[in-house]
């Protein structure tokens, strides 16, 4: 029988990068991995969903050619060619992730299913394997909506919507989070006929909904139809295309798409017999403790199969915390205050720490907001593109507790933000930056300046003066 000090269970970026940080410790390490290396946001995530984004930006922006003050006269865009070229790039990038390359590092790959056989025990196509820890990053899959006919039907999710040959007529897309507002953005932007459906009033629900609204608003501006406070009922096949019946307002309605889209959420990858490695798990995944222990404290759980952050850079983050906590005589807990998101529509929409509404729950009177809109910055109306605003959720000594960015380069502005909460930065010391002209970082220039502004004019001792002099 093959013994690692290591065993990890799922490729994903988890389990690659914990793979690494315990190879650099001088542990005999393997990942056992049931299909692909990169897991899902290699996949069937984070790198194709990007890639086809990209290229509804570029085909929007050759369709809006009037907004540069260009025109285009009888000019054709060719879309069939987009869902190969988002498989290449997924190729390209699984190229620098094969089983071979990290062969070469010294860490072994074991392809196949694993379940637990003990504690320390695996077994994968009746082969076993034994460790002193186990690190599972087992990931997540599509959670699979239960209406009726679902089973009998050609649906998609995140899974294989990318197999696509070509970019579909109509589609209708149930989810209104990262995935179902991503897709719907992308097809959209690419001559499909979008119908977006919630079962709620709006989208992102744990976004800012101010925020959300003014990007649904954008959206459907766009030509996205929006179907709220729906109870999908039902689903079939007439004529070729599906036809999903939903309840809104007491009232049945049909809506006809060529492909249907379920962006319903996730569900946590636990059906690897955990109960023979006295690992607890329920309905949202494994649990853990705060150095990402489960049940059993030689076993840790990272990624999707056990925290609600489905985020690739928190699964990445996670796994240096449990390889760390492997490898090293000391244990470092996983720290989760400072750690942000973002979605990658048009408009992107970012947000670190709470949202504003959390933030008066929890601080009241304690919090201010500072905001200030796309529209208010000189590279908005150089760039056409002044949809979007920022709210700073702020304590009253500019301690930073939150923040949420709507807008072009959403993703990449949040990051000073970010980078100041981490590091106890100050609101106020943000407005004493020199700022590149002009630039999309007026958004974060200005509210900071505000900031300042308050701060200084409710100073006592400026109070004190300004009342001696008379003013």
């Amino acid at each position: 029988m093959e013994e690692y000090d290591v065993i990890i269970i799922g490729g994903g970026p988890a389990g690659l990068v914990a793979s690494k940080v315990l190879i650099a410790f001088g542990k005999k390490v393997a990942i056992v991995e049931k299909d692909k290396l990169g897991g899902d946001c290699t996949h069937t995530g984070c790198v194709p969903s990007k890639s086809l984004l990209k290229s509804a930006q570029a085909y929007f922006d050759s369709k809006n050619l009037h907004k540069y003050g260009l025109k285009n006269d009888d000019f054709n865009v060719d879309t069939s060619g987009v869902m190969a070229h988002v498989r290449s790039i997924v190729d390209e990038i699984y190229s620098h992730e094969t089983p071979e390359i990290f062969r070469k590092d010294g860490i072994d790959i074991i392809e196949g299913f694993a379940k637990f056989i003990s504690s320390n025990q695996i077994i994968v196509h009746n082969i076993k394997y034994k460790a002193k820890k186990f690190i599972i990053a087992s990931g997540s899959r599509a959670s699979v909506l239960d209406i009726e006919g679902i089973k009998t039907i050609p649906y998609l999710t995140n899974e294989n919507i990318f197999l696509l040959q070509e970019i579909p007529k109509s589609m209708i897309i149930i989810g209104i989070g990262a995935i179902g507002v991503e897709m719907a953005t992308a097809f959209n932007r690419l001559g499909c006929e979008v119908t977006l459906i919630s079962h709620s009033e709006s989208i992102l629900k744990q976004n800012d909904q101010e925020l959300a609204n003014i990007l649904l608003d954008q959206l459907v501006t766009e030509g996205i139809t929006f179907v709220n406070n729906a109870n999908s009922k039902k689903v079939s096949i007439q004529d070729s295309d599906i036809v999903l019946e939903v309840e809104q307002k007491s009232k049945t309605i049909q809506i006809k798409a060529q492909k249907l889209l379920l962006a319903t959420g996730r569900i946590a990858n636990t059906n690897i017999d955990l109960e023979k490695a006295d690992v607890k798990y329920d309905k949202h995944g494994i649990k853990v403790d705060e150095y990402l222990q489960t049940t059993n404290k030689n076993i840790y759980a990272i990624g999707d199969v056990s925290t609600s952050y489905k985020f690739t850079h928190i699964a990445e983050q996670e796994a240096i915390v449990a390889a760390s906590n492997i490898g090293l005589p000391f244990r470092k807990k996983i720290d989760y205050s400072n750690i942000g998101w973002c979605i990658y529509s048009t408009p992107e929409f970012a947000q670190i720490g709470l949202t504003h509404k959390d933030a008066v729950k929890k601080y009241g009177d304690n919090v201010e907001v500072y905001t200030f809109d796309y529209k208010s910055t000189d590279r908005g109306y150089t760039d056409v593109d002044k949809i979007g605003k920022i709210k700073v959720s702020v304590l009253k000594n500019g301690k930073i507790i939150g923040a949420s960015i709507l807008g072009s380069r959403a993703g990449e502005l949040i990051h000073q933000l970010q980078l100041a909460k981490t590091f106890g930065i100050t609101f106020e010391k943000l407005s004493k930056m020199v700022y590149i002209y002009p630039t999309y970082a007026d958004i974060l220039k200005q509210p900071s300046k505000k900031f300042y502004i308050s701060k200084l004019l409710n100073n006592p001792i400026l109070k004190f003066i300004k009342k001696i002099l008379g003013k």
